[in-house]
């Protein structure tokens, strides 16, 4: 029996024990394991390539052909006039078997080798920039999920100290309801709070539980074992430490270089289109290969060609008017996101401002709950105010508290949405 009772004890589950990850760990691991960012780097790969694949368009061309057949009859046949024999038949190649190797150089395209090199190479340089746009969110994403679980995680702490303090307020009334100093109605009013309070930390604990799963799958952990260092949050630094200049941080971001790289792509596209309408020319030669009468032959020929598209010069000047079109829209998109961008990093800047500034709003009232949550359990005790009363003062206690938690955790995130912006 007891032997059974211990092999039952050796097979329960065992609570995983957690890892904790700081908030820089978290970020490496995001850029090593999201997919996203895996995504991403693939889209690099790929248009590298197409850089790889337009260089080798400079190269030869060289194609080879052979065949072979059989003839149900000759394929040759007729008559042939033979002194003092007359006409007497002929007929031959009935199988026979040809080859031929085939090298062309291009020399001139029009430009359009060398321009679509220069627009893979600038389309590789594009998809380097989106990979680098798509780390940057990552990280973003990743200090949303920290930061506020950081804060969930505060306010269950400020729940903790509310529900010490009701225990202490539901045993002191116990005493004055004993003593009949107070009726049976103050002591359900207190376990009333204290069942509001227990709700409250359950949905505080799932809303931990579901964020700490968000937080581990993007940056790609054991779901069971992730969590974070736990942080204080309390005393952040100002936002000057992290101002920079608009014209600066325009410089830094990807979104004006990619656009940039659209223009030159789109005046590359005009000269492609105009290099379609330009003469072509090539030089090469071809080796010959051929046994048709039991005899191996071969011949090597010299190549050069000229193409000019006369019937295309009409449609396509439309299309490089079209380009040209092209080209001047994306122009004006240059001009629209510098300017929209600007606007954004003011913003994000005002933003952070505002956050900081909340902080201080929220410590303020942090001192008055303090303050008033000691007068009224002073008052309490005296007598000379109603346990209604009280419950409300530990009530603003534990919301101010909460509040400030929530806006440190947002100043955090602020902060790292105005990096985003100007790194």
């Amino acid at each position: 029996m007891a032997a059974g009772c211990l092999l039952a004890l050796c097979t329960l589950p065992v609570a995983a024990q957690k890892q904790q990850f700081a908030l820089d760990k978290c970020i490496e691991m995001a850029l090593k394991n999201n997919t996203e960012v895996k995504n991403a780097r693939l889209e690099v790969e790929v248009a590298d390539e197409d850089r790889k694949y337009a260089f080798t368009q400079i190269f030869p061309q060289i194609s080879a052909m052979g065949a072979g057949f059989v003839g149900a009859k000759d394929l040759m046949r007729g008559q042939m006039e033979v002194p003092q024999m007359g006409a007497m038949p002929l007929s031959m190649i009935k199988k026979g078997v040809v080859a031929t190797l085939t090298a062309l150089q291009p020399l001139y395209m029009g430009g359009q080798v060398i321009n679509a090199n220069k627009m893979a190479e600038l389309q590789r340089e594009v998809r380097h920039l989106e990979f680098e746009m798509t780390e940057k969110d990552v990280i973003q994403n990743v200090h949303d999920y920290y930061w506020q679980l950081v804060a969930l995680r505060g306010n269950i702490a400020t729940l903790e100290a509310a529900e010490k303090q009701l225990n202490e307020v539901y045993g002191l009334t116990k005493k004055f309801v004993d003593a009949g100093v107070t009726t049976r109605n103050d002591l359900l009013r207190v376990e009333l709070k204290k069942q509001e309070t227990a709700s409250q930390r359950l949905k505080l604990d799932n809303g931990i539980e579901v964020i700490r799963l968000l937080l581990a799958q993007l940056c790609g952990a054991d779901m069971m074992t992730f969590d974070i260092e736990s942080k204080n949050i309390l005393t952040p630094p100002e936002p000057e430490t992290f101002f920079v200049q608009t014209d600066q941080a325009l410089g830094n971001r990807e979104e004006i270089e990619m656009t940039e790289k659209v223009v030159d792509l789109s005046a590359l596209q005009v000269k492609m289109e105009r290099g379609k309408n330009l003469p072509t020319v090539a030089v090469g030669a071809a080796g010959l290969y051929y046994n048709m009468m039991e005899d191996n032959q071969g011949n090597l020929v010299g190549l050069a060609t000229v193409s000019v598209p006369i019937s295309g010069w009409w449609s396509g000047s439309h299309k490089i008017r079209k380009a040209k079109l092209a080209l001047e829209q994306s122009r004006n998109k240059l001009r629209d996101t510098k300017d929209k961008l600007a606007i954004e990093i003011i913003t994000s800047w005002n933003a952070l401002e505002e956050a900081y500034a909340q902080i201080e709003i929220a410590r303020q009232s942090v001192e008055q709950a303090n303050e008033n949550l000691r007068l009224s359990r002073d008052q309490y005790n005296a007598g000379t105010m109603d346990m209604t009363e009280l419950l409300d003062a530990v009530t603003l206690h534990t919301q101010s508290h909460s509040a400030l938690t929530s806006a440190c955790a947002d100043y955090q995130k602020r902060i790292a949405e105005y990096q985003r912006k100007t790194r």
